[in-house]
């Protein structure tokens, strides 16, 4: 069953509409849908205020599908702690897609902003389009970020991805911006486009693969010898079999890999970095 909401009215304050999730949905008519509230700056608002709403929805939240349309970018907090069912945004999405997400499905068809995934703990996000600062990220102050799920990016990414990660999966089709992976503590991050500087900062365990250039490494990142190697290849085939517009006929699966360790500023480091050795000679 699906529901659909169609924005009729662009919010010139942000909007936080964390009540458009599957479970807030299930089991209720379209009207009722309409008088679930949003927030507005200091003012509780209904969400008829802003969208038109139209559909049916499930007895639950894993029957329940929303469809969400127009420019989204002043909305924020769709999908948050999303407990089950599927989202699809027909657009760009504003902050905190999908965080604290615990279980279901959500497609975005174009871009998000900040924070989108933040603190996720399962589910599955696919995003065509661009990713701003902070995704799969743990809040200000928190211990941890990305706790489990998977997210994937088919344009590029901004500032402190996955920081704090302690388990999930992220793939990248594009670029990544400074400082992704800091004070990661496990899970696995698979880049097929460029990283910049900076990754992995203060990291003590996980997994990050680089099938493009990484502007460099810190100091505390120790050389570890390069050769091909098949479990990185299961990670590539696997990403293949579920986003195969990732990888294109130049992706050469007999590619050797440098393989770094760190960040022995941590003292007991167990992170791992995967680069293509031809791209990151710079490195060795």
């Amino acid at each position: 069953m699906t529901v659909y909401l169609k924005l009729t009215k662009e919010p010139d304050i942000p909007l936080e509409a964390d009540t458009i999730t599957p479970s807030h949905f299930a089991g209720k008519s379209a009207s009722e849908i309409g008088s679930l509230p949003v927030l507005q700056g200091n003012q509780t608002l209904e969400l008829k205020t802003f969208f038109d709403v139209s559909g049916e929805s499930g007895s639950s939240p894993d029957e329940t599908e929303i469809v969400v349309s127009g420019n989204l970018r002043n909305v924020k907090m769709i999908g948050k702690g999303m407990n089950g069912g599927r989202i699809t945004v027909e657009g760009d999405v504003g902050m905190y897609l999908g965080a604290e997400m615990i279980a279901g499905r959500i497609h975005v068809k174009g871009s998000v902003g900040p924070w989108a995934a933040a603190e996720m703990e399962g589910g599955n996000i696919q995003i065509e389009g661009d990713a701003a600062d902070y995704l799969c990220a743990g809040y200000r102050g928190s211990p941890d970020g990305m706790k489990g799920g998977r997210v994937y990016i088919a344009g590029s990414v901004g500032r402190e991805m996955g920081s704090h990660m302690r388990k999930g999966f992220i793939a990248v089709k594009g670029n990544v911006d400074t400082l992704a992976g800091v004070r990661m503590k496990g899970g696995t991050i698979i880049v097929v486009g460029d990283m910049a500087e900076r990754v992995g900062v203060e990291a003590t365990k996980g997994m990050i693969l680089c099938l493009g250039k990484m502007d460099s490494l810190l100091p505390t990142y120790k050389f570890s010898g390069k050769s091909e190697r098949e479990f990185t290849n299961y990670y590539l085939r696997y990403l293949e079999s579920r986003r195969p517009d990732f990888l294109t006929e130049d992706t050469d699966m007999d590619e050797k890999w440098s393989k770094f360790m760190g960040d022995f500023a941590e003292g007991d480091p167990k992170v791992e970095i995967y680069l293509h050795t031809s791209k990151n000679k710079h490195l060795h």
